[in-house]
């Protein structure tokens, strides 16, 4: 995972983190099913970001702030 990832992950609630990494391995699985190119996992924008080469970037997190109104 990468240093930065895992950071994010290790801060965020844990009901979150359960969450973010079940996507997480959705990603990866289906990545690996479709015989995808290897899976770049970064942050981008404060967010994990999962992009195969020659495909489109997945982001995916968590912002409070749009669920409060």
């Amino acid at each position: 995972m990468d240093a930065r990832v895992a950071t994010l992950f290790d801060t965020t609630p844990y009901r979150m983190h359960k969450t973010l990494m079940a996507l997480r391995e959705l990603i990866y699985t289906c990545a690996s099913s479709l015989e995808c190119n290897e899976v770049e996992e970064s942050l981008k924008w404060g967010q994990p970001s999962y992009n195969v080469k020659g495909g489109s970037p997945i982001r995916i997190g968590f912002d409070i702030s749009i669920f409060v109104y």
